[in-house]
């Protein structure tokens, strides 16, 4: 079996579950990411203690247009999971992984800002538009990086050795 390719799927799937329920309204971008996170993971979040604590980051924080919803639930959903366990992983390692997922979503997508981020999309019509590749990409990202978090590490480096 190719591992590689395994862990490819699994973010697929994972990175499309958070698409699907933001597309379907269930949730919004930041609640979506941390719940398909959460339950792939066995994170132990309810589905109402999930919405509780991540519906603040919907819209780039209260709509503000911050920080992207959708990356902020990638954060919260990577502490969460790394977080736990029987070894589970000390501050500095949280915080270079969540580092790294930043600088990922940054690298792919241009900007982390939501406002920048969904510049062109019509807010008032309901369409969610650009939106959904982020909460996919998000998602997708924040698995990847808790299946392999030494791989990213290499890989980030590398990307951002080219941005120079």
């Amino acid at each position: 079996m190719n591992c590689s390719l395994t862990r490819s799927l699994i973010c697929e799937n994972i990175g499309r579950e958070a698409r699907e329920l933001y597309a379907s309204d269930v949730m919004c971008c930041s609640e979506a990411v941390l719940w398909a996170v959460n339950s792939d993971f066995d994170g132990g979040l309810s589905q109402s203690l999930t919405l509780a604590l991540s519906k603040g980051f919907c819209g780039g924080i209260g709509d503000a247009g911050c920080v992207c919803g959708a990356l902020s639930g990638a954060v919260m959903a990577l502490s969460l999971i790394l977080g736990k366990g029987q070894h589970p992983a000390d501050d500095e390692q949280v915080r270079k992984l969540s580092k790294q997922l930043h600088d990922r979503f940054l690298a792919e997508h241009g900007s982390v800002c939501c406002r920048t981020l969904s510049r062109e999309r019509d807010h008032e019509s309901g369409d969610k538009g650009i939106c959904l590749d982020y909460v996919e990409s998000a998602a997708a990202i924040c698995t990847q990086i808790l299946l392999a978090p030494d791989q990213i590490k290499k890989e980030s480096t590398a990307a951002a050795t080219a941005l120079i």
